[in-house]
């Protein structure tokens, strides 16, 4: 797996690349911390390069979701394939998260 992050408009966007599994959940948890620390967080987690994504996974964005909010931030997901998006829909994790099919979609989003 790996990991590239970027700046766009005042969001922080973070790029997973391959299997975003249980064995990878410190590297991304380090890089989510760093996000952590500024006023009013904003994070994008674009999955559009993942392969898959498990339970874990799923529960570190919804907690960390949850723990912008808590800073008057917020972390979204874009970039979702048909299986992730199949995923999601089982467990319900668009009633915690805001989920954009693609990153386009989610920068004509949150432009306006």
């Amino acid at each position: 797996m790996d990991i590239v992050a970027a700046k766009w408009k005042g969001w922080n966007i973070l790029a997973i690349q391959g299997d975003f599994v249980v064995q990878y959940l410190v590297r991304v948890r380090k890089y989510l911390e760093t996000f952590s620390h500024l006023k009013n967080p904003k994070v994008a987690i674009d999955l559009t390069n993942a392969t898959y994504v498990d339970s874990s996974a799923i529960t570190l964005m919804l907690n960390y979701n949850r723990r912008l909010m808590s800073l008057n931030g917020v972390a979204v997901v874009c970039g979702t394939s048909k299986d992730v998006k199949d995923i999601f829909a089982i467990v319900g994790f668009e009633r915690g998260v805001k989920v954009f099919e693609t990153r386009e979609q989610f920068k004509a989003a949150v432009l306006f």
